[in-house]
């Protein structure tokens, strides 16, 4: 766990100190893109709690999400309609519930150990 608060602490840092440019075209796959990774961070943080990570399961999650999120971008923008939305708020509703799960956890072990001292 503490390579993943490394690994997103200096992503951020990089991300703030290079100066990288991109066209207004790409926002939607990069806006799900990055959805889709933190998606799946969390999708591993839950399955790691329970016990039950493994590599495979963290490359079919991120490639699932990746895949499933920018499918709909492409969609959408051929279209000309919004469908992107749905991945978003599938993406968030999925962080949402895994943060939950993780909490419940954590609160679960904290009392567990204050009641065993």
């Amino acid at each position: 766990m503490i390579y993943v608060v490394a690994g997103i602490i200096l992503g951020v840092l990089a991300g703030l100190n290079l100066n990288i440019t991109y066209s207004l075209d790409y926002a939607v796959y990069i806006s799900l893109a990055v959805l889709a990774i933190i998606n799946t961070i969390f999708n591993m943080l839950n399955e790691n709690v329970k016990g039950e990570l493994t590599v495979v399961k963290s490359i079919i999650f991120l490639l699932g999400d990746l895949i499933f999120g920018l499918l709909l971008g492409y969609v959408g923008e051929q279209l000309g309609l919004p469908i992107y939305l749905a991945a978003v708020f599938a993406f968030g509703n999925n962080i949402y519930k895994n943060i939950g799960n993780l909490t419940n956890y954590l609160l679960e072990k904290y009392h567990k150990n204050k009641e065993s001292h």
